[in-house]
């Protein structure tokens, strides 16, 4: 899988460079197994009471008898004690929790009726049969899911309806917390929802022939299980998971397709939270808290993805509209992710709806993207998205002179999704998904002044994969899962005759893990994973230096090979969350190989958080984290395979402060030592690569988040990071290529009336450093200059400064909407450079 991400450092140089806690249980209620009538008494045959309800408290045992009984309301003339009698005879089917027969107390409803006698009888007329009347119409059950705290939609959360014979149709919330039942036969049912991070719902409603019933259920979190003073179980509650890391920052699915300069791609909204440094124009880098692009890993569904946007950072290979969440962990993070040392950023794909067929059509002057989905039966749905750009329609018009375009940039992408629930305990996931990259330009003789340089530039990337996810709640208290990707990627690129690569890879990633929660103060987490990748690679091009801080090599010397290798990278670890009141103790290890240098890693990590008020929440974190090297950094016949893994410290202590309904600050202050950094030789002999690099991280975050709510038309988001990224390559302290002092971002987004959305994006952020030219030496042979460097990364550009604007109109219609959208990144029209290049 990381074969992929493991040339993008070649290609740089080339270029210069929550698993939820225990599920909820799933209760199935008592029924009426055996009826006995009960005996009308004659004083209230003598008042003349006609048909009386005496409503009681029942206790019914796991054998389905009745152990006790008591009246709720009284009503006299002996109506008591004849239901009472009745009902200690009834016999019921036991209630259930996950299949097991538990005691229960319910509200219990019995209805006393006078006896007909003769003279009743002779005085009721012999009724008429008319012809079978029709059925009557159907009506339609919908609701909405709210947060009861925030006030915040609940969605994409599984909603049942069950009938009085236990049938079940199913139903998903939508992005506003609403669902639908359509064609309703009338007459009583239970509504069960079943949201995350919530105890399940269950309630009862009617349905009205001909008419909607509308439901509005607000959510509220509960402590756990309760039982009442005489030890009967009443409900459970399903809690949040004891958090794995000190930081973890959310994006929520209402927030992630609005942000200010993105064009709607919540991916790419990960540029508004702290840590989250800027990339140079073009790369499409990931940077998080001063670590290099490789040491961060994406993740799709829990497993990684070998690129995560098109072209360079334009706009992200999924289709945004099916996703969940985007979580990012800047580090600290939990022991389910390995292999990296930088931070993590997982995507969360949604499940597809199950209420109607639904459609979207998105045309822009970029890209334009069809979106279907809708249920196959009651418990499969699926969900298919394609998208195609359109920048070769325009794009040849605006190269500058000195290009030729050979074929205009293009890229695809697809996803197909499917969701099946063959059992309440089950849920079967399928994806398929992929993306294509290409263009090709021609270079001119003004381009460069080395001849090699000159000619075409191509680049093509692709990737295509089939990941299956199998989630079973084994009981209330154990939950396992099962993920398996498969499928090829494909890297070239080529650069005149000065470098050629192709890399061809077919990667599998399998993981097994389960959640275990041997009682509500304790949380097991243990998972075993695998990372294979069977990579064809070939190679002409100058030598290859160390993938940061390298000064580019003089030496023309040239170096070719063809490869083929296999790696294999098992991991294994153990995740245990303590929990004693408001203190929360997290203890995990990690065990890693990497079969490419034949070495291993065991990373502990620890996680402590306590809730000093209310409002107020302290988090502190220490741990280890570890990754191989490289490709090219460890491959035979350019690098040095007896390397060993890198490796890093993070310290984290952070606070959280609930200012206000949605309103939160965060701070947080990290340290993080690097130790085993690969670097070039100083002469690039033999071995070429070793481990003899060190480096230093440190800094100060600071978020606040104003979230959308049902009563609030606005929201908004804040972050400032203040950081200093060091390495130390053979005894000189430097900055970092992608070191940058101050970032900061603001967003605020107001939701006018009439479907009018207004907002904008602020970025201020330090230039990144480079690395200066005193002078040059000419070469008569090659007839070109070269450069005289200075200290490396000594120099730095200027301050980088954007403002985006996004206007935005939406018109709803019965069944379906419109919405039409201006995202214009840099407004201002700000210029702000991206590098320094020196003539002769």
């Amino acid at each position: 899988m990381s074969s992929v991400r493991q040339a993008l450092p070649l290609l740089l140089a080339l270029a210069a460079g929550s698993v939820p806690a225990h599920v909820a249980a799933q209760v199935v209620p008592p029924t009426v197994a055996e009826g006995v009538e009960a005996r009308y008494p004659d004083a209230a045959r003598a008042a003349n009471r006609g048909r009386v309800v005496v409503p009681m408290r029942i206790v019914i045992e796991p054998d389905g008898t009745v152990s006790d009984a008591q009246i709720l309301e009284p009503q006299g003339d002996g109506l008591d004690e004849a239901a009472l009698e009745a009902v200690r005879d009834y016999a019921f089917t036991p209630a259930s929790r996950d299949g097991r027969p538990i005691r229960v107390a319910i509200r219990f409803e019995l209805a006393l009726e006078p006896p007909i006698t003769q003279e009743d009888a002779a005085e009721v007329p012999e009724p008429e049969v008319p012809d079978e009347p029709p059925p009557p119409p159907p009506g339609r059950l919908e609701g909405q899911l709210l947060d009861a705290d925030s006030g915040a939609a609940v969605a994409e959360c599984d909603v049942a309806l069950v009938d009085a014979e236990g049938r079940e149709r199913f139903a998903r919330t939508d992005a506003e917390g609403r669902f639908a039942f359509d064609d309703v036969a009338p007459g009583d049912y239970r509504v069960a929802a079943r949201p995350l991070g919530f105890p399940e719902r269950i309630e009862a409603e009617s349905v009205v022939s001909g008419e909607a019933t509308t439901v509005l259920y607000r959510l509220v979190l509960d402590a756990g299980d309760e039982e009442d003073e005489e030890g009967v179980y009443v409900a459970r509650a399903t809690t949040d998971p004891p958090p794995r890391e000190v930081t973890r920052r959310s994006l929520p699915a209402e927030v992630l397709n609005s942000i200010p300069g993105t064009r709607g791609d919540p991916i790419r909204a990960i540029e508004i939270l702290p840590g989250i440094a800027r990339p140079p124009f073009g790369l499409g880098l990931v940077i998080v808290r001063g670590s290099a692009p490789g040491d961060t890993e994406v993740l799709l569904d829990g497993v990684p993805i070998p690129l995560l946007y098109h072209f360079g950072g334009l706009t992200s290979v999924f289709n945004g509209r099916l996703l969940d969440r985007v979580d990012f962990y800047p580090g600290n993070f939990s022991s389910r992710y390995g292999r990296k040392m930088g931070g993590i950023i997982e995507v969360d794909t949604r499940d597809p709806r199950t209420d109607r067929i639904h459609g979207v059509v998105e045309l822009g002057l970029i890209d334009a993207s069809l979106l279907l989905e809708g249920p196959v039966t009651e418990r499969f749905a699926i969900a298919g998205s394609i998208r195609r750009s359109f920048i070769d329609a325009w794009f040849g018009a605006v190269v500058p002179e000195g290009l030729g375009v050979t074929a205009a940039p293009t890229y695809y992408d697809y996803q197909l999704l499917g969701t099946y629930r063959p059992t309440e305990r089950d849920r079967v996931r399928f994806r398929f998904y992929g993306s294509d990259d290409r263009f090709k330009l021609f270079f001119g003789n003004d381009f460069a002044d080395d001849p090699a340089a000159r000619g075409a530039l191509a680049l093509a990337t692709r990737f295509n994969f089939f990941q299956t996810n199998w989630k079973r709640n084994v009981n209330d208290r154990t939950t396992q899962e099962l993920v398996l990707q498969v499928g090829p990627t494909r890297l070239q690129f080529g650069l005149g005759t000065l470098a050629r690569f192709d890399l061809q890879a077919w990667n599998v990633f399998g993981r097994a893990e389960w959640v275990h929660s041997p009682s509500d103060r304790l949380r097991i987490v243990a998972g075993l994973d695998i990372s294979t990748a069977a990579v064809d690679i070939g190679y002409i091009g100058g030598a290859i230096g160390q993938s940061e801080g390298n000064v580019q090599d003089q030496s023309n010397a040239q170096v070719a090979f063809s490869q083929n290798v296999f790696n294999a990278r098992p991991g294994a670890y153990v995740d245990a969350a303590l929990t004693a009141g408001d203190f929360v103790l997290n203890g995990a290890v990690r065990a890693d190989y990497y079969s490419e240098i034949n070495g291993y890693s065991v990373d502990p990590r620890l996680v402590a958080q306590l809730r000093v008020h209310e409002e107020v929440r302290l988090r502190a974190g220490a741990g280890l984290f570890s990754q191989p090297p490289e490709f090219p950094e460890s491959a035979p016949t350019i690098g040095n395979p007896d390397l060993e893994p890198i490796h890093s410290a993070h310290f984290g202590l952070g606070a959280d402060w609930t200012i206000g309904e949605g309103i939160n600050l965060t701070l947080d202050g990290f340290y993080k030592p690097i130790w085993n950094r690969v670097i070039g030789t100083a002469d690039g002999s033999a071995p070429r690569f070793v481990n003899d690099g060190i480096g230093r991280i440190y800094g100060l975050e600071v978020q606040g988040r104003i979230q959308p709510s049902e009563a609030r038309r606005y929201y908004g988001y804040l972050a400032y990071t203040l950081m200093r990224s060091e390495r130390n390559d053979r005894g000189v302290w430097r900055a970092f290529d992608f070191d940058q002092t101050h970032i900061f971002t603001t967003t605020f987004m107001y939701l006018f009336r009439r479907g009018w959305e207004l907002g904008g994006t602020v970025r201020l952020i330090t230039g990144n450093p480079y690395t200066p030219v005193n002078g040059s030496v000419f070469d008569p042979v090659n007839q070109s200059y070269y450069p005289i460097n200075g200290v490396t990364n000594s120099a730095r550009l200027p301050f980088f400064n954007r403002f985006d604007v996004r206007v935005q109109k939406t018109w709803t219609f019965d069944a379906w909407k419109l919405a039409l959208f201006l995202d214009v990144q840099n407004a201002t029209n700000r210029m702000n450079p991206e590098g320094v290049l020196y003539n002769y």
